[in-house]
């Protein structure tokens, strides 16, 4: 394969972020030299409703293919659109009303806020259980402790984002739930043997996956009984469970891999790699900075010269390809002019309502 084909196959594996409410050089440079797959938006890239549509009107403008633009909005306090968009509440509270119907309607209205601003990819929902009140990081996003309870709210979370037209990610496998530590901080470790996760833990995921979801995030926690080695998210052992045991053929992406977990351990190039290796589909890299190429650059090194396989990389584009063509093609620009209607608008407050009551 040539050169240039490697550098296309392996720049859409990235999910960057970027600094500022505009597109700056480095964002310009990673879309139009690099062939990124997506961007994904925190607080620091959003004003309001049409400044995110104007900005991702510009960055989809910059692509060749239609580009993933992600956020995080589990709702609560991972929510990173604020108001005039609809609140509707953090997990526990949507779980207390028991109603995987409701949940269905809230978030398939959230997907219409999404899709109206011109973001077609949520990082939700959580799918680790609250089963460790200590958890410094999950808590009340979480759904709950009860996995069959748990598995039925997520699956009318999950069928409701779809259905709206924005892609959904469960999150963070093997489960980060049961945790004393904060894997942005530090790297947790679980003991669990892989007969309990499978009776625990996994049946959420398992709930996910039937229910159709399209993505699922890798946690950065080291488990001993799966692998002595390495913590999840570069975890070839790990992630053969989820492919084998789970029977999931979608798209894995990874948390951000400039969290501690990772960072602290690994440089970024290698971690890199080494989740490549362990086979996820998207790297996610939040952080802005000149080590986003390097990544993609070292990872075009070791495809170039057969030091990673080039089939991990034709089955990462296959898996992107198919998700790609099935929520952003054909592209359509965001129309600013609808955006006051749809987005906190008085059928989404009703459904908050209900939600909140």
């Amino acid at each position: 394969m040539k050169l240039d084909q490697i550098r296309r196959r392996v720049g859409q594996m990235f999910v960057v972020g970027f600094e500022g409410t505009g597109v700056d050089a480095n964002l310009k440079k990673l879309i139009q030299e690099y062939f990124i797959g997506g961007i994904v938006l925190f607080e620091r890239n959003i004003e309001s409703p049409n400044q995110i549509a104007e900005l991702t009107n510009e960055i989809q403008s910059l692509s060749k293919t239609p580009l993933f633009v992600a956020v995080d909005q589990e709702g609560g306090k991972v929510a990173r659109l604020k108001k005039p968009f609809t609140e509707f509440g953090e997990a526990a509270q949507i779980a207390k009303t028991n109603s995987p119907k409701l949940a269905f309607e809230a978030f398939q209205a959230m997907a219409r806020e999404l899709r109206a601003v011109g973001i077609n990819y949520n990082f939700a929902p959580v799918a680790d259980l609250n089963t460790n009140p200590k958890n410094p990081i999950i808590g009340n996003r979480a759904f709950g402790s009860d996995p069959e309870a748990v598995s039925k709210i997520i699956s009318g979370v999950i069928r409701g984002l779809q259905r709206g037209g924005v892609i959904s990610c469960a999150k963070h496998f093997p489960g980060h739930g049961d945790t004393l530590l904060d894997s942005h901080l530090a790297l947790p470790e679980v003991t669990h043997a892989v007969e309990r996760l499978k009776a625990v833990e996994w049946i959420p995921f398992d709930r996910a996956i039937r229910s159709g979801v399209e993505t699922i995030m890798t946690a950065h926690i080291l488990n001993r009984n799966i692998d002595p080695d390495y913590p999840a998210t570069l975890s070839k052992k790990t992630l053969q469970y989820l492919r084998k045991d789970l029977r999931f053929d979608r798209v894995i992406i990874t948390d951000a891999l400039e969290m501690k977990a990772i960072s602290d351990r690994y440089m970024l190039e290698e971690a890199t790699l080494k989740s490549v290796e362990a086979g996820v589909d998207l790297i996610l890299i939040c952080q802005s900075d000149d080590k986003q190429a390097s990544a993609i650059e070292a990872l075009i090194k070791k495809v170039a010269s057969s030091e990673v396989p080039m089939k991990l990389i034709d089955l990462a584009s296959e898996h992107i390809t198919k998700l790609r063509n099935k929520y952003l093609v054909p592209y359509q620009p965001v129309d600013i002019s609808k955006i006051d209607g749809i987005v906190g608008c008085a059928e989404h407050q009703k459904i908050a309502e209900q939600l909140l009551a």
